[in-house]
């Protein structure tokens, strides 16, 4: 089994040095440096080979590398074999055997299918059901459960792995529990002070032709069982206690759509998933419209856990450079404080862990132009997608991004390296009030007793209005470390036109320009509360699913209320994820006194809820649900006139009111288009009567201020 596993470790990893802890002691970091000759990386057979470098099971050894960097993961689990002492007892030995993951069996060249996954996790829950809880959290729209799995720090066990008593092993033991049982049953109950956690939600195979995030999810979860330790120093500044839910494959039904020519420029895995659903939804962009259930089953999980920080694992897209790993986080524009002062602080923490591991990173690459050297920019996004979302509940996002072009075992270490790094940083920076910032209210006490007359809104503090739009300011820019190729251009071969082309026998490294400002171009004022009528039955099971408090009314009201009318909007000109996506809303805003009728559904605005409220409910967002055409009812009229019986009084009604009079010549003098359209001025002034609908464009969600 050793043998095995040392040469299964042994051809997968990928880098130069290795930063690991010591079996024997985990608190003293020790270095290790590989001959270079034996330095190696990982290609497919089939790919040239060059003078000097040989094969070796389908992988050739080469010589020093820079860009690519290690796991620690990996390597604990080779040095297994080279462990000065105990060596692993029998049964914890074929525990290790019976969770070798189909990536490694493969020697790096699959990505398991979604049997194997499933199977997988089964295997470690049944092996330590005091470490993890597997099970489904809803069902694709293929009808396929969606599995997720938890691990938990809270009681700090550590599993008896080695032939000698764990308590007869000096160095070994640190502050906190050792468990009895290899299951990880504890001796005591965790402290008060250890029940505070820090909660982190893993989602992989969003997209399932970007698998990496699945494979390295199933190594992560195995080290941080048998070597806890490692993810626990007690001399760190905050004590770690950690919740982690991973989400094994989140598109089940793409998962299952398994072959290979989906993702035509991608190098590997050997066979993967496709990128839409059953319904053939892509669900990064599901997540405020939920046409999915896949969406619906998630949604629900995050809106009711409200985890700290998520962490939504890709392949990237577009130019080629010498990074295999690229990033995007939330921005901190997004979040009130103390989230907002907190997040530069752990990124920049967070970029010296990925460096010291050899992980030359860069923020996702979203070019200004064609490419990298002309600069880059903050990817921004809004609620559709998964760490957008995550935004709006008071939850970090991450979303990884690893190089299309890179070997697939490289991106599958890459992915791996970035979350146990990140997870080890979060012991290592303060991280203030985490636990009590924006977004992580309790509520189940409020729902059971909450009424509109108690319900609190916005403390005297807390600003009553809140930015919805932002720009990227392209004034400000930092200058970032970049590894590059050399970009040209050249006729196709194909079409005879210019095509841009990277030459990888030209690298570079230098400083660019990386644009990460952002300005919020308006803002909206949050009421205390929204009026949703009862005819939008399925805009009310949209916000419960975000575990948002709707009251029904029961009496008809008449009360004042602020009203927006649509102005103007703009809308795509074919399907997006089936709707025709409505974008740059404007809207007029008036106070009327409207009924609010028995069977209306009140919606209380309080602090944990006012961010995703009023990106889904305000009309101009960008994914409102008015934006999704939810809405879209409104913007027919039903009722107009036949021009030759209207002609008689509108030449009354202008001639009884002389400013509107006025302001239809004024319109007439300055648009040349309305003065020579007879019906567009009939209509103009139709409108301007009490025969013209109040409903046409009124938008149906109404503020109480």
């Amino acid at each position: 089994m050793i043998s095995s596993l040392r040469k299964i470790a042994l051809l997968l990893h990928i880098g130069c040095v290795a930063i690991f802890v010591d079996a024997q002691s985990n608190q003293r970091k020790v270095q290790v440096k590989l001959d270079p000759k034996q330095q190696f990386s990982t290609v497919f057979e089939g790919a040239p080979v060059k003078k000097g470098y040989r094969w070796e099971k389908g992988y050739r050894w080469v010589g020093p590398c820079e860009e690519l960097g290690v796991s620690k993961a990996m390597y604990r689990a080779d040095l297994l074999n080279f462990r000065v002492g105990p060596k692993l007892r029998d049964s914890m030995a074929q525990f290790w055997d019976s969770v070798l993951t189909p990536w490694e069996k493969s020697e790096g060249k699959s990505t398991a299918t979604y049997e194997e996954c499933v199977q997988w996790y089964a295997t470690v829950a049944r092996l330590f059901p005091g470490w993890v809880n597997f099970g489904s959290i809803g069902s694709g729209d293929n009808g396929l459960p969606i599995y997720a799995i938890s691990y938990s720090t809270e009681n700090r066990q550590k599993l008896s792995r080695w032939g000698t008593p764990v308590q007869e092993m000096p160095g070994e033991v640190e502050t906190g529990i050792i468990a009895k049982s290899d299951d990880g049953t504890p001796i005591n109950p965790a402290t008060s002070e250890q029940s505070k956690f820090i909660s982190l939600l893993i989602n992989n195979n969003i997209h399932p032709g970007e698998p990496e995030g699945t494979d390295a999810s199933m190594l992560l979860l195995r080290d941080m069982i048998f070597f806890p330790e490692q993810y626990y120093n007690p001399y760190s500044i905050k004590p770690l206690n950690l919740k982690i839910t991973i989400v094994c494959q989140y598109n089940v039904d793409g998962t299952v759509n398994r072959g290979r020519p989906s993702r035509a420029n991608q190098v590997g895995p050997d066979a993967y998933g496709f990128r839409g659903n059953a319904k053939n939804l892509d669900l990064n962009r599901d997540f405020i419209k939920m046409d999915s259930k896949n969406a619906m089953a998630l949604v629900k999980l995050m809106a009711n856990k409200r985890f700290d920080f998520m962490i939504d694992n890709h392949t990237s897209n577009g130019a080629d450079y010498q990074h295999v790993l690229t990033y995007f986080h939330t921005r901190p524009e997004k979040f009130f404080n103390p989230r907002q002062q907190w997040i530069q602080p752990f990124e920049q923490e967070f970029r010296k862990r990925l460096l010291s591991d050899s992980w030359k990173t860069a923020p996702y690459v979203e070019t200004l132009k064609a490419i990298p050297d002309s600069g880059l920019y903050a990817f921004w996004e809004t609620g559709r997608y998964a760490t957008g979302y995550a935004a709006l509940l008071g939850t970090v996002g991450y979303t990884v991004e690893t190089h299309m072009l890179k070997p697939f075992p490289q991106r599958v270490l890459a992915t791996l390296a970035f979350m146990e790094n990140f997870i080890e940083n979060l012991g290592w920076v303060i991280i203030p009030d985490i636990n009590s910032g924006y977004g992580l209210t309790s509520m189940p006490e409020f729902r059971k007793t909450g009424t509109l007359r108690s319900m609190p809104t916005f403390y005297p503090s807390e600003p009553r209005y809140l930015p919805l739009n932002f720009q990227l300011d392209k004034s400000t820019a930092e200058k970032i470390d970049f590894y590059g190729y050399t970009a040209g251009y050249k006729p196709s071969e194909v079409t005879g036109l210019p095509r841009l082309y990277y030459d990888r026998s030209k690298p570079w490294n230098r400083k660019i320009d990386y644009y990460s400002t952002y300005r919020p171009v308006d803002s909206v004022k949050v009421p205390r509360a929204y009026v949703v009528s009862s005819a939008y039955p399925e805009i009310v099971e949209m916000l419960k699913r975000n575990e948002v408090f709707v009251k029904r009314n029961s009496v008809d009201t008449q009360i004042a209320m602020r009203v927006s009318y649509i102005v103007d909007y703009k809308t795509v000109s074919r399907p997006y994820e089936s709707h025709y996506l409505h974008y740059d809303v404007k809207v007029k805003d008036t106070i009327l006194v409207l009924k609010i009728s028995a069977g209306d559904y009140i919606v209380p605005v309080r602090k944990e809820w006012a961010a995703l409220l009023i990106n889904v409910l305000e009309p101009q967002a960008p994914d409102s649900y008015f934006a999704w055409n939810f809405f879209d009812g409104i913007l027919q009229q039903k009722e107009g006139f036949s021009d030759y019986v209207f002609e008689d009084y509108a030449a009354e009604f202008l001639k009884n009111n002389p400013l509107k009079r006025a302001e239809f010549e004024e319109k007439k003098r300055t648009n040349p288009e309305f003065k020579a359209s007879a019906w567009s001025q009939l209509q103009w002034i139709y409108q301007q009567t009490n025969l013209y609908e109040p409903t046409h464009n009124r938008y149906p969600v109404f503020r109480l201020d």
